[in-house]
């Protein structure tokens, strides 16, 4: 290359003092001249024209956005039962020990990666690993399947939100239309012993027999008609998903003030009042005391990785799309640490409120706290209502709870859905000509889709969706962000975008992790979720022919939502291998090359690289 070449120059954006950015797919006409011997930092851009991308509106409302999305559901139902499944307090070791190897790793790839490129998380991959651009492709079918059966848990939460404004709850008592001679409640005695295999609880008859009408659906193949009460609470949730959203990142940052903060208000009332009912000890001694020797086994050691992983939502796209909207010179690490500390610390109060009141009803049953620990949905549906209704006051504090699960689920979705706009319409800038209507197709969509977890047979939908909608696929998904990330993109290049937007390199603690430890353990996961997979998780589906039919299903749907990254890599190499896939140049004058590409405008054009 001569002296004084004027060439093209792939630049993804310049420093401003205001911080502006423009939207993915609005484009700059950019011309740039080099000399062999000036260094990358010093080369200077002409910015000719742009438009502004949507951001925060400042700090905490980002920071406030990630914890409302790694804090969920999940938080409530699988990190109690997980934690006493697998040694108690011991289990915080493994639980700790991933947090930093595993969950910490992925979370600042992803953040770090999206504060840079601005884009969403299909287009983003252009400019990280073309041939991997499949990997967007596949969050996108991810998250179709999590908005298609995630969105009815919610709305079972709207059910039992609406049935408790009255004077007493109608899961407290057995004299009801939908209960059976097995009945039992806790509020007609004092104290209950109950011996009968076949007794249930007058919580577990309303959840099963009112809401859901399992009864009317003995197996998979026969999933019934579809509830109408459970199709209006289901339109109501899409219906604010969609209020959340219309508008971007600004109603999104809004709605964000409620849904993230009022969980922890909640929290904070029902722990108290867990903290007042007898036998709470009994309780907290099953989900704390340590079983040290349960350390030696692996399933202990897996489900702690697996769980570290599935609550901080790397591989979803999600952290993705709301870093794009972040400040330029956002603190990454102190983002993905604030975020995934807070998240550990609610999923142990959460615990601390669920088994202090698992050690209160296994008080009044006398029974032993084990036998309660049932399914994760029969934990937040059955057995916390079933809690709530033998204590005063009961509809008040029914009330509250089914905010909080309603909140805790909402701000997940809705951070789901828009990271789907802005996926698509970074990648079709099209769609983003008629942002409203495109955002409500992104949510209407799954609605639809969302028809058969609303009829009798619904549980097993769900169920189904459940395991085989996300894992494994997302481990293997992750896998490949952190291939293409600190591989292919290179550690060096990805050590140098973090300094210029910080002020400096990764540690060496991210370098380790992120290039060798995290992909190490998610390769041993996604292999062992194939050799320890068992079909009789799925015995209740119906008959040994239905089980195996249900896990092919799974495995097939599982493999589809992965197909997009090799698919697209062959693809890339036999049609656009010779392409340069993220420019459009044209010859300007004096045989200059002029490109157009997205950037943002700045009061002061201070070049970024």
């Amino acid at each position: 290359m001569s002296n004084n070449e004027t060439q093209q120059q792939l630049l993804p954006m310049v420093i401003a003092k205001n911080h502006d950015q423009i939207a993915a797919g609005d484009l700059l006409t950019v011309t740039t001249t080099t000399t062999a011997n000036v260094e990358t930092k010093n080369r200077y851009v002409q910015v000719i024209a742009g438009n502004n991308r949507d951001n925060w509106s400042n700090r905490v409302v980002y920071l406030l956005s990630i914890i409302g999305f790694v804090v969920d559901l999940g938080n409530v139902w699988r990190f109690p039962t997980t934690c006493y499944r697998n040694g108690g307090g011991a289990f915080l070791i493994p639980y700790f020990v991933f947090l930093f190897l595993v969950g910490l790793p992925c979370m600042y790839m992803e953040l770090a990666i999206g504060q840079y490129h601005r884009l969403g998380y299909i287009t983003i991959w252009e400019k990280v690993c073309p041939p991997l651009k499949g990997i967007g492709y596949a969050m996108l079918i991810i998250n179709f399947y999590i908005l298609s059966y995630y969105n009815t848990i919610i709305a079972w939460s709207v059910h039992y939100f609406f049935a408790s404004f009255r004077a007493a709850v109608p899961w407290a008592y057995c004299q009801n239309s939908w209960n059976t001679i097995n009945c039992y409640s806790l509020h007609d005695k004092q104290d209950v012993n109950v011996t009968h295999n076949g007794s249930c609880s007058a919580a577990d008859e309303y959840f099963e027999r009112r809401l859901l009408k399992s009864h009317l659906s003995p197996d998979i193949n026969h999933l019934g008609s579809l509830q109408w009460e459970l199709v209006g609470c289901s339109f109501i949730v899409f219906f604010l998903i969609y209020l959340s959203i219309f508008k971007g990142v600004k109603t999104a940052g809004k709605a964000i003030w409620f849904t993230a903060l009022a969980p922890y208000v909640i929290l904070a009332i029902l722990l108290l009042r867990s903290l007042t009912l007898d036998g709470i000890f009994e309780g907290l001694k099953y989900y704390v005391e340590p079983s040290f020797q349960r350390l030696r086994e692996y399933p202990v050691w897996q489900a702690a990785a697996v769980q570290i992983f599935f609550s901080l939502g790397p591989g979803f796209g999600v952290l993705l799309s709301y870093a794009s909207f972040s400040d330029i010179n956002d603190n990454v690490s102190s983002t993905a640490l604030i975020a995934s500390l807070v998240n550990c610390c609610t999923s142990f109060l959460y615990g601390t409120v669920v088994f202090a009141g698992l050690g209160y009803l296994s008080h009044r049953l006398h029974n032993d706290v084990s036998q309660l620990t049932g399914s994760n949905t029969g934990l937040v549906f059955v057995i916390y209502p079933e809690i709530l209704a033998s204590i005063r006051g009961a509809p008040f504090f029914s009330v509250l709870f089914f905010v909080m699960v309603f909140t805790l689920g909402l701000d997940s979705v809705f951070a789901g859905a828009e990271s789907v706009y802005t996926a698509i319409s970074d990648e079709f800038p099209i769609l983003a000509r008629h942002p409203r209507l495109s955002r409500a197709m992104v949510v209407l969509i799954p609605f639809l889709a969302s028809l058969p977890t609303l009829t009798h047979g619904g549980k097993f939908v769900i169920n189904f969706m459940d395991y085989f909608g996300t894992s494994p696929s997302i481990m293997f998904v992750v896998l490949c962000e952190l291939i293409a990330t600190v591989w292919f993109y290179g550690f060096d290049k990805f050590s140098e975008d973090v300094e210029l937007m910080t002020g400096h390199k990764p540690s060496i603690y991210w370098r380790i992790t992120c290039r060798y430890v995290a992909p190490s353990i998610l390769l041993v996961l996604y292999v062992f979720s194939f050799v320890q997979f068992d079909s009789k998780e799925f015995t209740s589906f119906g008959d040994q022919k239905t089980v195996i039919r249900v896990s092919y299903a799974g495995w097939i749907m599982s493999t589809i939502s992965t197909l997009p990254i090799p698919l697209y890599a062959i693809w890339w190499f036999i049609y656009r291998r010779k392409k340069s896939p993220t420019t459009e140049t044209t010859t300007g004058a004096a045989g200059a090359v002029v490109e157009k590409i997205p950037m943002k405008i700045t009061d002061e054009q201070e070049p970024f690289i």
